[in-house]
């Protein structure tokens, strides 16, 4: 089993493009970016929890770039490398181990915003996430 299968908090703000010690947003969203580094910098989970609880600095940071409106950067999580044998996407991740709510969740903030191809995509996945509840 791999220990970390979320790439480093410091990583994962680089390509967010969220520079920690020159934070720069309006006042109103300050603590939501705050969050959003705490989560992917200090969050640790039990070597020995739940995959879910692995990912769960990833999820919450989501949430938090959601409640400012940053959708580009909150959609650009959803399409982190995990660290996982198969090097599979956040999103396509939970479907792999079967988290159907949680990424019907996360595809339901960004679905709306979302144009072209990529809400093309959102949408075929989300018409698996029902398939794949309506077969367990």
């Amino acid at each position: 089993m791999i220990a970390n299968i979320v790439p480093t908090g410091e990583l994962l703000l680089a390509e967010l493009d969220i520079d920690p010690s020159n934070l720069t947003v309006p006042s109103g969203q300050l603590d939501d970016y705050i969050a959003v580094i705490n989560w992917l910098t200090d969050y640790e989970p039990n070597p020995d929890a739940p995959n879910l609880e692995k990912v769960r600095g990833c999820l919450e940071a989501f949430h938090h770039l959601c409640q400012v409106e940053a959708w580009v950067k909150a959609s650009n999580l959803l399409f982190t490398r995990l660290n996982t044998i198969e090097k599979e996407e956040l999103h396509n991740q939970l479907n792999t181990w079967g988290y159907y709510h949680e990424q019907y969740d996360l595809y339901t903030k960004l679905l709306e915003l979302l144009e072209g191809g990529l809400k093309t995509l959102f949408i075929k996945d989300t018409t698996n996430i029902f398939y794949n509840e309506q077969a367990e």
